[in-house]
């Protein structure tokens, strides 16, 4: 029964039966494979089966069937085929994808022809006619290439002398509709060829598609074995291949062998239980579920035990597959031990540094110089809103800045953006939303630099509000100016005092000096105790007249409000003071037990601050009038209040005791006394 040039027939009774036969042998890998086995014993029965052509199919079966390299199958059916016929040359061609060319990778010759192994040729040169029966998978035969019309023609003639060729037989192999290949043989003299010889190249033809067909997918299986297998053990991570039922270990490559310490025999004798920590299937899959992408494939984390003993954190991805008609599971295994510790670390120290950062009252900034845009965070964020949070940009930022500062300043940051600079560190004053101006510290430097040209991309930093530090630097300022001021009038004071002061020996001398230095020294420890910010109006008072009173304090009346005295009265009035309680120890109301002291102070409000103090003596010797000269206290009461402050001073010699009226005004010129 011919073929078509399809390769199919009409299926009788007879050609079902054959193909049932064949298909229950386990021979043939599939149906096609089984019919176009069938039809062969079809033919062969229809030309008398058991002959010398029956015998020669059977050999050429057993031939094919034994050969797994597509070429050896083409040279060997060749070979068969043109000693059978007793031709000159035999060979077995593939045509292009475009059909244009036939190629003869290798051939069979008996000695009387050249092979043509590893030529290529034009279809067309051979005669249009020709190819055109080929490609509509009609057998062509040819008696003599020379008187054949088909094959005649001065161009044709040339093409048949250079493969030597006067007689041909070719069967085509046309499939899904495209000529794919040709089965030839070749004499080089005329010669008639027979139909029982053409059914036997078709059938020789077909015999050796199938066998080139199968070589070649059972050689793209091996090269598929081969790329896995090599990929399985080349792969940089740890591949376990286990049976989904059981979790027995069927496969590892090499990497999970080097990496666990077990041989791939060993493996192959656990199972997952036993190298994951977990210890139990069930406990194993309920995890497995848990980590599930998409049916078939999990990714979840487990801790496995290494042949060790040591546990090591591992990055699990497994995907089911099919292979040989069983299920089985590819396993992925990353170990992630170490970057699970450095990022437990890194954790730390983030935690660490958000702590110092919260600490020291820092808030963070970023700024992306290719995006031109800037982020920040902290308290100033908060506390200076005027800049956004995020996506600012340099002209928002500038336009917050004190006008002073804002060029200083963006000369620097666009240093550092440039690579000119190494670090951005600055202080500069920053609007608050009432309109008056916070003094910011900032500190950053470049953390992302471009890849090619190692340009800056990023810089990032941290700023603090020191608006109180710069305030305290201000007031240390003042108060270093204020001592140097204060030591140089101390020192003026204690030059007058000893070049004023009158004694009738060394010894009342020495008091008498000591008495006013001591003075001095009382008004400087009461501004130091408040750094220098003023001094108690009544502590003054008192740590003055205190000494002279004799352990008895009933003896002195202190009345009036609490005021604190600026830095630059305290010392004056503290002098003053003084001097007025040595005059009373020695000839007023304290040089006696019954003697009283009792001083009143009012502060008048106006534009001057008027403390008006008021010293009156009473219970001590009478008096009979002011002295007859002025000592060192009256030139100090004189100096002090009158020369030093501003104020006025009365005396008023009252036979009672003295009564001293004292008139300061504390805010001196229109400035405080500070």
């Amino acid at each position: 029964m011919p073929l078509d040039h399809e390769g199919n027939t009409g299926l009788t009774a007879e050609t079902e039966a054959l193909l049932a036969a064949c298909l229950d042998s386990g021979r043939y890998r599939d149906r096609d494979e089984a019919l176009r086995a069938a039809l062969r014993l079809l033919n062969e029965q229809e030309c008398g089966a058991g002959g010398p052509a029956s015998a020669f199919r059977l050999a050429l079966d057993e031939r094919l069937r034994d050969l797994s390299d597509p070429l050896e199958a083409m040279v060997a059916a060749a070979g068969m085929l043109g000693r059978e016929l007793g031709a000159a040359r035999a060979g077995y061609g593939e045509i292009d994808a475009a059909g244009e060319v036939v190629r003869v990778e290798r051939d069979w010759s008996a000695g009387r022809l050249p092979s043509l192994a590893g030529e290529a040729r034009l279809l067309d040169g051979f005669g249009p006619e020709l190819i055109r029966e080929l490609r509509r998978g009609r057998m062509l035969m040819v008696q003599d290439c020379r008187t054949d019309p088909r094959a005649a023609g001065e161009d044709r003639a040339a093409a048949w002398d250079s493969i030597g060729t006067r007689a041909l037989i070719v069967a085509p192999l046309v499939k899904g509709g495209r000529l794919t290949a040709i089965l030839y043989v070749h004499e080089p003299e005329p010669r008639r060829w027979t139909s029982a010889e053409a059914m036997l190249v078709r059938e020789v033809a077909e015999r050796t598609w199938d066998a080139v067909g199968r070589a070649r997918a059972e050689a793209a299986l091996r090269e598929s074995e081969e790329r896995h297998r090599t990929l399985f053990d080349l792969a940089p991570f740890a591949v376990i291949i286990v049976d989904p039922a059981t979790h027995a270990v069927l496969d590892v490559n090499a990497f999970a062998c080097d990496s666990y310490g077990y041989t791939r025999d060993e493996f192959t004798r656990l199972s997952i239980a036993d190298i994951d920590a977990l210890g139990d299937s069930g406990a194993i899959r309920v995890r497995g579920r848990a980590g599930m992408i998409k049916p078939g494939l999990q990714s979840f984390e487990a801790r496995h035990r290494l042949a060790s003993g040591e546990i090591r954190d591992v990055l699990v991805r497994v995907q089911g597959i099919r292979l040989g008609g069983r299920d089985v599971s590819y396993g992925a295994h990353l170990d992630i031990t170490d970057r699970k510790a450095a990022d437990a670390a890194l954790r730390a120290s983030n935690a660490r540094l958000r702590l110092a950062i919260e600490a020291a009252q820092l808030s963070t900034w970023e700024f992306d110089l290719v995006g031109g845009t800037g982020s920040r965070a902290g308290p100033l964020a908060t506390h200076l809103p005027l800049v956004p949070s995020m996506n600012f940009t340099t002209a928002d930022w500038v336009a917050s800045i004190h006008p002073e500062d804002q060029d200083r300043i963006e000369r620097l940051f666009w240093a550092v953006a440039r690579g000119e600079e190494p670090r951005f560190a600055a202080e500069f004053r920053v609007r608050r939303p009432d309109g008056s101006w916070a003094w910011v510290s900032s500190f950053g430097a470049v953390v992302e630099r471009d890849p090619e040209n190692d340009s800056p991309r990023r810089l990032a930093g941290v700023a603090q509000d020191i608006t109180e530090r710069r305030a305290a630097e201000e007031r240390r300022a003042l108060l270093m100016r204020e001592v140097d001021h204060r030591a140089k009038n101390a020192l003026a004071v204690v030059q007058a005092a000893l070049r004023l002061t009158r004694a009738e020996d060394v010894s009342s001398y020495r008091r008498a000096i000591e008495g006013r230095v001591a003075s001095m020294a009382r008004a400087q420890t009461l501004l130091a105790e408040d750094r220098w910010a003023g001094a108690a109006l009544r502590a003054l008072l008192f740590g003055e007249i205190g000494p002279f009173l004799g352990g008895d304090e009933r003896r002195a009346t202190l009345e009036g409000a609490p005021i604190i005295l600026p830095a630059r009265a305290a010392q004056p009035i503290a002098m003053a003071v003084h001097e007025l309680a040595t005059n009373a120890v020695k000839h007023g109301a304290l040089s006696v037990r019954a003697g009283r002291l009792a001083i009143h102070w009012n502060l008048e409000d106006g534009p001057g601050h008027m403390l008006h103090l008021r010293w009156c003596e009473r219970g001590g010797p009478p008096l009979s009038g002011p002295p007859p000269g002025r000592g060192f206290g009256s030139r100090m009461l004189e100096g002090t209040i009158r020369g030093q402050l501003g104020g006025t001073v009365r005396m008023d010699w009252q036979a009672e005791g003295l009564v001293c009226e004292m008139a300061i005004p504390l805010n001196h010129g229109g400035d405080p006394l500070a």
